[in-house]
């Protein structure tokens, strides 16, 4: 197997500074999360932005301040978010691009996202996907296709078919978002089991789900991402700072005999 591959995503759109003081908001807090989570042995960071009221935003002068922090204290690779779970436009969704990170989010198809309150439509339609697919290709971006369900890995494929995604594609296996497919080995499994052969992926597993799905593609050969965007809790009730959450899997995957990616390292497995 290759090298572990853990990457962090400490903010996300979800959490608020009301569910765990640990959440970092601010560039600065962003920034010492990701020195944090490095020493522990994140290689990859995932990077949302918040403004002053703690609401998603895709502010490009916040990215780059955000962006810029991270590289001047850690070699993190880093990967921005093109979220529009707040309904922004195509090219409001595509001003992160422009802070030149290493990889970007992409998420290739829609859902009823129930995780959030109230619940919103995650809408990417095919003419968004392809636009921001279009975009991260012209800036040398590689994408992280998220796939929600399986019939987001079908639309990832095509954009690899269409020569929007360069080989070998990447997917993240999103387990668990409310409206999404649930969060079971067999489920893992299956959507493991749709990739392309020389895909690589990472597993995210939502809430309570998180230790099992990131645990079972260590074994799998798979990657994985953990941090406060996807669960807050370390154990029942128990809040703890991003950089636990990324000691823990180190351990799990040292225990489990799998090697850990350095930032140079895990450069090189994603053929950056």
């Amino acid at each position: 197997m290759d090298k572990l591959i853990i990457t962090v995503a400490p903010t996300g759109s979800v959490p608020r500074k009301k569910d765990t003081p640990h959440l970092p908001i601010t560039p600065e807090e962003i920034a010492e999360a990701a020195y944090r989570c490095e020493q522990e042995g994140a290689s990859i960071i995932h990077v949302h932005c918040r403004d002053e009221n703690e609401d998603p935003t895709s502010d490009y002068d916040l990215f780059q301040e955000t962006v810029s922090k991270i590289r001047k204290r850690t070699k993190l690779l880093v990967m921005v978010s093109t979220s529009g779970v707040a309904g922004r436009s195509d090219e409001e969704r595509a001003e992160p691009l422009r802070t030149q990170p290493d990889l970007a989010s992409l998420t290739t198809g829609s859902l009823n996202f129930t995780g959030r309150t109230p619940p919103v439509v995650y809408t990417n339609s095919w003419g968004t996907i392809t636009y921001l697919a279009q975009r991260m290709r012209d800036l040398n971006i590689k994408p992280e296709m998220e796939a929600f369900d399986v019939g987001f890995i079908p639309q990832g494929i095509r954009l690899v078919g269409e020569g929007l995604v360069a080989e070998p594609p990447l997917f993240q296996l999103v387990m668990g978002v409310g409206g999404g497919i649930p969060a079971t080995i067999n489920n893992l499994l299956h959507m493991r089991a749709q990739l392309p052969q020389n895909a690589l992926f990472t597993v995210a597993g939502v809430g309570k789900a998180q230790l099992d799905m990131t645990s079972m593609s260590i074994l799998m050969g798979g990657h994985v991402r953990v941090g406060l965007e996807d669960n807050i809790y370390l154990a029942k009730k128990k809040l703890v700072p991003n950089e636990d959450f990324v000691a823990r899997t180190h351990r799990i995957a040292e225990t489990l005999n799998r090697e850990v990616a350095t930032p140079v390292e895990a450069r090189a497995i994603l053929g950056l």
